[in-house]
């Protein structure tokens, strides 16, 4: 009798035993499958963002003349600041900000309650912004070709 139930409680210790490395394999496979969804995830926004970048802070682009058109038009190109966009104000109208750059172009600037908007080392609201202050901001590219701000600096 001694030696059965010394049989079934070593039969029973290495079930346990396999349980918890089935246990452990499950835990690992999951974790991994989750890390996996969340690269993807952040894959698919940055090719988004990158296939959209030029239309949304450029405009369209112009008419290709065969295949190194791209190459051959680059002189011409009119290419805006990749980090943000830094100019004067025209107009605050609503939640929107009319900025032209250094290169004379107008750019329409999206304010919405997150953004953080500094002068100095003050919060400031978008009706303190006014005519000709000078700004840089930095955010994100829309759809409709708006930049919607993330940090909006105001200088002196």
């Amino acid at each position: 009798m001694g030696t059965e139930k010394s049989k079934k409680f070593s039969q029973s210790k290495y079930l346990k035993i396999a349980i918890i490395a089935v246990g452990a394999v499950l835990v690992a496979l999951i974790s991994f499958s989750f890390g996996m969804s969340v690269g993807l995830h952040k894959a698919k926004f940055s090719y988004k963002w990158g296939e959209n970048y030029e239309r949304n802070f450029v405009g369209p682009p112009p008419p290709h003349s065969g295949p190194r058109g791209f190459f051959h038009d680059f002189e011409s190109r009119e290419f805006r600041n990749a980090h943000g966009i830094a100019g004067t104000i025209i107009s605050v109208t609503g939640n929107n900000i009319l900025v032209k750059d250094r290169d004379g172009k107008e750019n329409t600037v999206t304010v919405t309650e997150k953004t953080i908007i500094k002068k100095r080392r003050e919060d400031i609201k978008i009706g303190d912004l006014k005519r000709d202050n000078q700004i840089v901001v930095v955010g994100s590219p829309g759809d409709n070709g708006m930049v919607s701000a993330d940090i909006i600096r105001v200088f002196e």
